[in-house]
């Protein structure tokens, strides 16, 4: 004879746990449903005013069925679709809370997804991601902790891409994300230089793009020389603003840079103490400004 244990396990898989009080009394004397038959318990949920809103909020995947001009599944079916699409988000790695809720799931029933059409989905996300920046990803991993795994679910749909801790990211901030990691790779690969993520975030906030940002810190690094203090009068340029001049967000520096090395070409010309080997003077004919 099934025991109240056995229900409230049957239940709880169904997802239906929150039933177990309206239904013990009515389900366990009732020697003609077995408790361990997925369809004869729903069947019995949906047969009853009380419980049938519930039955039918819990399987709305095959509403959409309905809607759609299909046949609705067994509860037995529905579970195990269900079961199939979750086992397959998580074998292709795919961050928690993406496309695993029942709301998720039951659009995929509806609309009939084979595990096959969704694994074809999930490779054409990583694809993307892997096609993506090698620099950009290794940023966004370094400064927000996104995984190969989190960006493929971002092109997978952008709406519904979450972190690696679960909680639902904006596709908005998602993207300016990826162009804040886009900043900060190509200071790092051209220049050497770490970005904190506020800082990356500034510069984007800024517009300056990944390929302003590629010449910008290629500009740095060649003309590191004329940023050190080499003259009488001189100070050395700080990192914050030889960023901000190379890259259009810092105008007073970008002018203190040009005057420096106006002076420094017009000292080399007239046979200085600058001589043409120097970093000083290597550093001349690369700037920006």
């Amino acid at each position: 004879m099934a025991t109240a244990a056995d229900l409230k396990k049957k239940l709880d898989s169904l997802g239906l746990g929150f039933l177990y009080n309206l239904l013990e009394t009515k389900l366990l004397p009732d020697t003609t449903i077995n408790i361990q038959d997925t369809d004869q318990i729903a069947a019995a949920i949906e047969a009853d005013p009380a419980t049938k809103q519930a039955y039918d909020n819990r399987f709305i995947g095959n509403q959409f069925r309905i809607n759609n001009g299909m046949a609705p599944l067994k509860p037995s079916e529905y579970i195990r679709a269900e079961k199939n699409y979750i086992d397959t988000l998580r074998n292709t790695g795919m961050p928690l809370g993406f496309y695993d809720q029942p709301t998720d799931l039951a659009k995929f029933i509806g609309s009939d997804i084979s595990v096959r059409e969704l694994e074809g989905r999930i490779v054409g996300g990583y694809r993307a991601a892997q096609q993506a920046d090698t620099a950009t990803k290794q940023q966004l991993e370094q400064l927000y902790g996104i995984t190969e795994a989190d960006l493929a679910a971002y092109y997978l749909d952008p709406t519904k891409a979450t972190d690696v801790l679960g909680r639902k990211k904006d596709a908005t901030l998602f993207q300016q994300q990826i162009g804040a990691a886009g900043i900060a790779g190509q200071a790092r690969t051209q220049a050497n230089i770490t970005l904190a993520a506020g800082q990356a975030e500034e510069l984007q906030a800024q517009g300056v793009t990944t390929a302003a940002a590629r010449q910008g810190f290629s500009a740095i690094a060649q003309q590191q020389g004329l940023f050190e203090a080499q003259m009488a009068g001189e100070e050395t340029v700080s990192q914050a603003e030889q960023i901000g001049a190379a890259l259009g967000t810092n105008a007073q520096a970008a002018q203190r840079i040009a005057t420096r090395r106006r002076r420094r070409q017009a000292e080399f010309e007239a046979g200085g103490t600058f001589a043409a080997g120097q970093r000083g003077v290597a550093g001349l004919g690369t700037a920006n400004q």
